[in-house]
């Protein structure tokens, strides 16, 4: 009995030290850091020279994040999240100014580390293809990455400081931006290359090319972010038979996500020093472009850095930095009715994965 009394009162001590925490909670909580992974993985660049970025995964269910490569590995990212893909059972993310690409599995455990011997990787966005993951690097070349062997297995010159690749019609595209160079000039090619690299042609679009998108149909995109003065935004499309380049419209697109039907075109200005961002979409079916927004009731976003949308809930998801240390994840209904939003944990999210088992 005496043993009984002992256990009772422990447990009531557990209970009462229990209820105390929860007494001291908030609606804050529902952001904050479990060790349960999600289905949602985000990655975050982090402020430069910093080594602030960030890879954490989000739980729909209980709205718990968890910063699922720091948990698992002991160590930072690393300084400049770029992009992620998601491949092969494997996770690829690239770390811009830390010069690497790391290999992950779904629980964030690194399996591999990509770098180049000869000189510091600038790895920059993915894709993949056959088997292969390719990756640009801002110093002016194309990397194909070999899923087996995780390691580089072919490396090659395209244009200056290329950013999005997409392989459509077993053709390898990549936006040659020349962002380095602002102040001679942007660049203004694509380059086209064969899945091997090699064979590589060049084709004039509008100046400083960045974002290349594929629609459901297997249309290609590509946004020339101009020179963010007299030089206006220009979103064009490629003819992936004929390399044939038409001018779709102009100012109206920093950024692009293709979702169903629709190629929604993000614009952002800045008033008084503060960031706006706005929508409307290119209609694949109409080939035009259209005023609107997946946003109904109203909610208003300042600075956007990324859109996609779950394939199992249907619900939308926006990254947006908010001027501080973190960032944002919105989340909304296929309706376009805000739900919920969870905090990144590191500035500036760029990229939004969903990882189902």
């Amino acid at each position: 009995m005496k043993l009984q009394r002992n256990i009772f009162a422990s447990l009531l001590l557990l209970s009462i030290m229990v209820l105390g925490f929860t007494s001291c909670s908030d609606d804050d909580d529902n952001n904050k850091e479990d060790n349960s992974i999600g289905n949602v993985y985000v990655l975050s660049s982090g402020g430069k020279d910093s080594n602030s970025a960030a890879l954490i995964t989000y739980n729909a269910e209980t709205g718990k994040t968890s910063n699922i490569f720091e948990n698992v590995n002991g160590v930072k990212l690393g300084d400049t999240g770029q992009d992620m893909i998601y491949y092969g059972s494997k996770l690829y993310v690239s770390v811009y100014n830390s010069g690497i690409v790391y290999v992950l599995d779904k629980t964030g455990k690194k399996l591999a580390e990509i770098k180049d011997d000869s000189q510091k990787l600038q790895p920059r966005m993915f894709e993949a293809y056959n088997g292969k993951v390719y990756v640009t690097s801002f110093d002016g070349y194309i990397a194909r990455i070999d899923t087996t062997s995780l390691s580089i297995d072919k490396k090659v010159a395209v244009g200056a400081n290329p950013e999005f690749v997409k392989v459509v019609n077993n053709k390898v595209y990549v936006a040659n931006s020349g962002g380095l160079s602002w102040q001679s000039g942007y660049n203004n090619t694509v380059s086209i290359l064969n899945p091997d690299l090699s064979e590589k042609k060049d084709i004039e679009v509008a100046v400083n090319p960045v974002e290349l998108e594929v629609d459901k149909y297997n249309n290609l995109y590509l946004i020339s972010r101009g020179n963010y003065g007299d030089v206006p935004t220009t979103l064009q499309s490629i003819n992936t038979t004929s390399n044939e380049v038409k001018v779709l419209d102009t100012d109206r697109s920093f950024s692009m996500y293709a979702v169903s039907e629709k190629l929604y075109l993000l614009k952002k200005e800045y008033v008084n020093s503060k960031p706006t961002s706005s929508f409307t979409y290119w209609d694949i079916a109409s080939n035009k472009v259209v005023e609107g927004s997946f946003i109904t009731d109203g909610t208003a976003i300042a600075d956007i850095s990324y859109v996609t949308v779950d394939p199992k809930s249907g619900n939308y998801y926006v990254a947006a930095a908010n001027g501080s240390n973190t960032g944002d994840v919105y989340i909304f209904s296929a309706g376009g009715k805000f739900i919920s939003k969870f905090d990144t944990g590191a500035a500036y999210p760029m990229k939004i994965l969903f990882i189902y088992k």
